[in-house]
């Protein structure tokens, strides 16, 4: 009861604000986004690539492999995301992100926790591996947006999370402005296992905040698979959509 009143208090002192416009939100609805910001955002349900999640923009057909997956290998077997990285959603993560706002990536963990993946049944899978930042880019940051994310989903799921199985031991430039030939050979090589034993044979969710390329989500599926496991599937909170049509 006490902590219920204080909850109560605070949300007087602190209303919660959509993340999009900071306009005042219901206390008690538990919306993170404004119906107004919501409808910007384009969540990622149907007409995917089965592999790399990717939509298509005008397809007849159900859902079936896009040209990149088609051509080049893949070590996930699927990556699915829960909206678009545009407009609103592009903002909010920049501040998460960028803008050392941890109360923003808290909530938006659990935005991502609070989505359904319908095509990922989380029964089959033993552990949760954030994509890690190296120890260099950690410290300027201060924390992995990954591992936040990460976390939530491992909460709700009750999938336990490990953040030192897999290290970047080679520090990278930023895959920002690079295209994804350059992204692909940026990233090559800058991952490593640091205990194969505690990955043979499990069924890992991958965990990243962006799919952009898919170069460094499937760099890391690369090492990871090597390392003995059975399965990668890849979760992202948004990705890039390429303009694909059938």
């Amino acid at each position: 009861m006490i902590i219920e009143a204080l909850n109560d208090v605070g949300d007087v002192i602190f209303p919660p604000r959509c993340l999009g416009c900071a306009e005042i939100l219901h206390p008690q609805s538990g919306q993170l986004f404004c119906p107004v910001c919501k409808e910007k955002i384009k969540f990622i349900t149907d007409n995917l690539c089965p592999v790399c999640g990717t939509t298509f923009s005008d397809s007849p057909s159900a859902s079936h492999l896009c040209g990149n997956c088609m051509e080049n290998k893949t070590y996930f077997s699927c990556a699915r995301a829960v909206v678009s990285y545009e407009t609103i959603i592009l903002n909010t993560i920049h501040r998460f992100k960028y803008g050392n706002n941890i109360s923003v990536g808290a909530r938006l963990a659990s935005f991502m926790a609070d989505f359904s993946f319908p095509d990922v049944d989380f029964t089959g899978y033993s552990l949760i591996i954030p994509v890690p930042l190296h120890i260099k880019r950690l410290r300027q940051r201060g924390f992995n947006q990954s591992l936040i994310l990460a976390r939530a989903l491992a909460k709700k799921w009750q999938i336990p999370v490990n953040f030192s199985l897999l290290k970047r031991h080679k520090f990278t430039l930023t895959q920002t402005g690079l295209n994804k030939t350059e992204r692909k050979q940026n990233i090559k090589g800058a991952f490593e296992v640091s205990d194969k034993k505690k990955i043979a044979g499990k069924n890992v969710i991958l965990v990243d905040d962006v799919y952009t390329t898919g170069a460094t989500i499937n760099e890391c599926a690369k090492i990871l698979t090597k390392a003995g496991a059975q399965k990668v599937t890849v979760l992202t909170l948004a990705r890039v959509l390429q303009s694909y049509t059938h």
